[in-house]
C-alpha cells in the first residue's frame, strides 16, 4: 500500500476565471518524486492543467521553475516524499499565462533575488 503524495495545484484560464483557484489531485507513490514529476501526473490525470516539464533535470536550464509550499524553486530537483503534501504555484517573478505556466520574457519586479 502506497502512502502518495497530496499535490494542490494552482488552476487560472485567463479570459475565463477573474482570479484563480486551487485544485487536488492524490500521487500514488513509494517514492520521492520531483515537483515537475508531480505536475505531468496531475497533467496525466486532467490533460487540462497546464504546465511546463524540463529536459535537463539539473535545475540549469530553468523552464521548471515554479513555486513550491511558497518557495520560488526548480521543479526538476525539488523533492517531494510520500506522506508529505506540495502547493505548487505559479512563478512569483513572472506574469502568468495559465495554470503554473509563466511568461519567462515578462518578469514582473527583476529586483528580487532567488531562484
Amino acid at each position: 500500500m502506497t502512502q502518495g503524495i497530496k499535490v494542490k495545484v494552482f488552476r487560472f484560464t485567463p479570459g475565463t476565471d477573474s482570479q484563480g483557484c486551487f485544485q487536488e489531485f492524490a500521487i500514488e507513490t513509494v517514492e520521492s518524486l520531483s515537483v515537475m514529476a508531480l505536475m505531468a501526473k496531475v497533467h496525466e490525470l486532467d490533460p487540462s492543467f497546464a504546465c511546463r516539464t524540463s529536459n535537463c533535470f539539473k535545475g540549469f536550464c530553468g523552464s521548471c521553475l515554479v513555486r513550491a509550499n511558497g518557495k520560488d524553486v526548480y521543479g526538476c530537483t525539488t523533492l517531494i516524499k510520500p506522506g508529505e503534501a506540495v502547493t505548487v504555484e505559479p512563478h512569483s517573478k513572472f506574469k502568468i499565462i495559465r495554470d503554473v505556466v509563466v511568461d519567462f520574457s515578462q518578469p514582473l519586479d527583476s529586483g528580487q533575488d532567488g531562484v
